[in-house]
């Protein structure tokens, strides 16, 4: 009796199996450039909205700059100059660390008055006003809840 050596056949669907099929490279070459177009929008836009908080003195000593920052502070009373017809608000701000010129176009916020509390948004000038593209008041102590 003759002995013939085996040898283990591969048949072609076995093969295919572990071979991707054209439409599933497609699929997945798709799917990646979906999701690094979806990445690449989300960091473009949260770098874009990204404003840092600033003191007054640190604004100042960095000078005019495109970036968008943030400070907080108290509308200095009496500073408060308001034109209606063309929507102008200026006033001073301050903070422990200095005073800030303000100016924004815009809406007067209800609760805007000497003494507010608030957070501005924008950039400052090179005439060194800080020009506010957002008004955030806080909300007035009033109405907290009393102890």
């Amino acid at each position: 009796m003759e002995k013939t050596a085996t040898v283990p056949q591969t048949d072609e669907r076995s093969r295919s199996a572990r071979r991707l099929t054209r439409k599933q490279v497609q699929w997945i070459a798709g799917g990646t450039i979906v999701a690094i177009a979806a990445a690449y929008m989300i960091l473009s836009a949260a770098q874009g909205s990204v404003a840092f908080y600033l003191t007054i003195s640190e604004l100042q000593q960095r000078g005019p700059q495109e970036r968008r920052v943030r400070v907080s502070g108290f509308v200095v009373e009496d500073s408060i100059v308001w034109e209606p017809r063309d929507l102008d608000l200026q006033f001073q701000m301050v903070d422990d660390s200095g005073m800030l010129p303000v100016a924004h176009t815009g809406a007067r916020p209800d609760m805007f008055r000497d003494g507010a509390e608030l957070i501005v948004e924008g950039r400052l000038r090179q005439d060194g006003v800080f020009e506010a593209t957002t008004l955030i008041l806080k909300c007035p102590s009033k109405y907290e809840e009393a102890d």
